[in-house]
């Protein structure tokens, strides 16, 4: 990163046009690599790897906040039958 882009931080922490020198896009981490491109270089070539980390790191998320996901996914669910409730008694004509 070129220090022309690099801004002091605002005396209060936050900057108003947003991030201090960060990054300008995701996978933008450094100038001349192309993060994106080998990272899915790297699923082509090694596919069932990755699928099996991909595995382990659900199953260990799963294991310490299943019930927070649990809990999330009910309250998706409900508020779904909700609404499909609440559409089907307001259109019925009794």
């Amino acid at each position: 990163m070129s220090e022309p882009t690099i801004r002091p931080p605002a005396p209060h922490g936050a900057s108003p046009d947003g991030p201090v020198g960060g990054a300008e896009a995701p996978f933008a981490f450094e100038k001349g690599v192309d993060w994106q491109n080998a990272a899915l270089e790297v699923v082509r070539n090694h596919p069932i790897p990755c699928l099996l980390g991909a595995a382990v790191v659900g199953f260990w998320i799963g294991r310490h906040r299943g019930k927070a996901i649990t809990a999330a996914v009910a309250g998706l669910a409900t508020n779904a039958v909700m609404r499909q409730l609440s559409r089907a008694l307001e259109t019925t004509d009794f």
